[in-house]
């Protein structure tokens, strides 16, 4: 899987040098789910990008992109990609979103490659080689207590679901050490792999937003589970990424 990471790197990083020059133009946003959810010309820009590029290297491969892009390809293995992560962010002029590809072979992600283009911060993972921000190996933290935690999470654009996590959240206030909403799944995931934070969780998520994520937690040495702590089978029911060593607590917590 060494063509198929370097491929997503140069994609990754082309794509993001359009969302940095566009981070001060005018965004042309429009709804796109609802009036809470935007899509901007650079989230289709991107998208446009990473597709062609993958597709010229790889033209057996599938797609599945958040901005609609699915590809049925002829091959077990399909590209992943969110093309911009983070897009409220981005809208604001504040420099927190990232590019997210992912690799699936057989349902199985193999390639993962996050790309922060504000801060050229590049998270990248194969399944069986470890985990790496700028080409140096990472790990997850050795946080054990709770005191000493950082948790990352996000609010739902949908109303309904923003309140039912505020009112879940009560219970880690006070025993962890703080609690964070940057803004960026693909970026609080990639923190976790890095062991910048201990922790990261979602009520709901899309394939997208956890395909590279997830394997660059794994291949640091964390861990990622439903909120039961079963394997995590649909990010659409929410999920929990940790140390490893946090885990099982923060499941109880959560869970109560």
């Amino acid at each position: 899987m060494e063509r198929e990471l370097a491929a997503a790197v140069r994609a990754a990083r082309a794509a993001g040098a359009i969302l940095r020059g566009g981070m001060h133009l005018e965004k042309g946003a429009s709804a796109k789910a609802h009036e809470r959810d935007p899509v901007t010309i650079f989230d289709r820009r991107s998208e446009e990008v990473l597709v062609g590029m993958l597709q010229k290297a790889f033209p057996q491969y599938g797609f599945l992109s958040e901005e609609g892009t699915e590809i049925n390809g002829d091959s077990p293995c399909r590209w992943v990609i969110d093309p911009l992560d983070g897009t409220n962010n981005f809208l604001r002029g504040i420099p927190q979103f990232a590019v997210s590809i992912g690799l699936e072979c057989s349902r199985r992600t193999e390639v993962a490659c996050i790309y922060d283009p504000m801060r050229d911060e590049l998270f990248t993972a194969r399944r069986g080689g470890g985990a790496c921000l700028n080409g140096e190996p990472i790990r997850v933290s050795g946080t054990t207590a709770f005191k000493d935690a950082l948790i990352v999470l996000e609010f739902s654009s949908y109303p309904g679901r923003a309140l039912e996590l505020y009112e879940r959240l009560r219970p880690l206030i006070g025993p962890v050490r703080g609690v964070r909403a940057f803004g960026s799944a693909c970026l609080n995931l990639a923190y976790v792999a890095a062991g910048m934070v201990d922790g990261a969780w979602f009520l709901s998520l899309s394939p997208w937003d956890v395909s590279a994520g997830i394997l660059l937690i794994e291949e640091a040495g964390g861990r990622v589970t439903d909120l039961s702590g079963r394997p995590l089978a649909d990010p659409q029911t929410g999920l929990l990424a940790t140390n490893g060593l946090l885990h099982p607590g923060l499941l109880e917590l959560i869970e109560g």
